[in-house]
């Protein structure tokens, strides 16, 4: 038995089971040929010879594709160059299916046509020999890779932003809890600098007994970016009447020294700090920037802060122990009592029992002295009714507004005219 027997035979029994084979089928087909052509090929070189000589290793890879191929094809007495003038394929290709070279196939969606339109010119079943080469042809196991590109980059969360975010946030926390806390860091400066064109001369300080003693600082210069207050034309003549008027009628003005001591309300332009509005009757007002600490005699500090101009303490009315209100500047002060304006603190360390019995006396005080200052209106003479003449009872005589005149005597005449 030689080559070109075992091709006829391999053709026949592709011819009887064509149609009808499985996968294990073909298998056990595989299994069967390759034991009969051992049997047989006595001198004949092996499958393995065959596919070590094309350069492959595998003895069982493309053995059944290419032998039927070629052998069908010889059978036919068809050269690979007429084959290829029939289907309209390379003859490298074609060669390429007999010998089992899959480098040298074309790619695997052309490989399957062209072996399809072999097996069609042979008169062989071409699903057939398409699934013999597409089990040659299986792919390895694909690699799975992770995925890339613009959409998985939009799908990934971006961390960063949400850190970012974070300590932005984080940061205005710490920032507003300082500004509540100590917002004297953050304010400007309410002292003005002095600007001035003299020159500084070193003088010679005041020294005695060792101590070095300094004068008194003066006061700040005004500001100069504030503008001249606009005055309307003939408005003071205006006033200036009003009052004369008012001096006119005895309703005057109030004195100068009476109008120092009017009692203004306080109002608050700041935080106020300190106990509770029912529980306080005492209102201190910065009117500048000054340090308030309120603490026991012992030195227990229970309350400390600068305040800025405008901002309040209210000095509660009792305490559990006596309590002391001690300020760097007590000139920096205002005291209202019942909301009204009630003097200042006598000194920097005042105690707050003092301090509320000092201001109701001194609103006591104003009050009796705004009594006193008020103008006594003097009254107005009383301006009498006209009274009415009585009526007279009996009957009033007739009296003509003018009298009547007699009428005159008349004259007898001289002649007597006949008519």
């Amino acid at each position: 038995m030689n080559a070109r027997s075992l091709g006829m035979d391999a053709v026949n029994v592709g011819s009887e089971y064509q149609g009808n084979m499985t996968q294990d089928q073909y298998q056990d087909y595989d299994a069967v040929e390759a034991a009969a052509a051992a049997d047989s090929l006595a001198g004949e070189p092996l499958a393995s010879d065959l596919h070590a000589s094309y350069g492959h290793s595998d003895p069982h890879h493309g053995v059944v594709l290419g032998d039927i191929l070629r052998s069908a094809r010889e059978a036919s007495n068809l050269s690979l160059e007429h084959v290829a003038d029939i289907t309209r394929v390379r003859r490298s290709y074609l060669e390429a299916f007999e010998t089992g070279a899959l480098d040298l196939m074309p790619a695997r969606p052309f490989a399957i046509g062209y072996v399809k339109a072999y097996a069609k010119a042979l008169g062989l079943d071409e699903e057939t020999m398409a699934d013999l080469l597409k089990r040659d042809l299986a792919d390895p196991a694909p690699t799975l890779r992770a995925p890339i590109g613009a959409a998985m980059d939009e799908v990934q969360p971006s961390y960063g932003r949400y850190v970012a975010g974070a300590i932005v946030v984080v940061g205005a926390v710490i920032i507003w809890n300082v500004l509540q806390r100590q917002p004297e860091l953050f304010k400007a400066r309410e002292e003005t600098p002095t600007v001035t064109t003299q020159g500084w001369s070193q003088g010679v300080p005041v020294v005695r007994d060792g101590v070095v003693y300094v004068s008194k600082p003066g006061a700040p210069p005004m500001d100069q970016d504030v503008p001249v207050p606009y005055v309307t034309p003939g408005l003071e003549v205006g006033f200036a009447e009003i009052e004369a008027e008012k001096a006119r009628n005895g309703t005057g003005a109030a004195s100068p020294s009476d109008s120092l001591q009017m009692r203004k309300a306080f109002n608050p332009k700041g935080a106020v700090f300190g106990a509770p509005p029912e529980q306080s009757s005492v209102v201190i007002q910065a009117k500048r920037s000054v340090n308030l600490v309120l603490r026991s005699n012992e030195g227990q500090v229970y309350f400390a802060r600068q305040l800025g101009a405008g901002e309040s303490y209210r000095v509660p009315n009792a305490t559990a122990v006596p309590m002391l209100v001690d300020v760097s500047d007590a000139t920096a002060f205002e005291v209202y009592y019942d909301g009204e304006y009630a003097g200042g603190l006598e000194g920097n360390t005042t105690p707050t029992a003092r301090i509320n019995a000092r201001a109701q006396q001194t609103a006591k005080l104003m009050d009796a002295q705004q009594v006193e200052a008020r103008p006594v209106a003097t009254p107005r003479p009383k301006i009498e009714k006209p009274r009415a003449r009585p009526m007279p009872t009996e009957p009033i005589p007739y009296q003509p507004a003018q009298p009547v005149q007699a009428p005159p005597a008349q004259q007898p005449a001289d002649q007597t005219i006949p008519y």
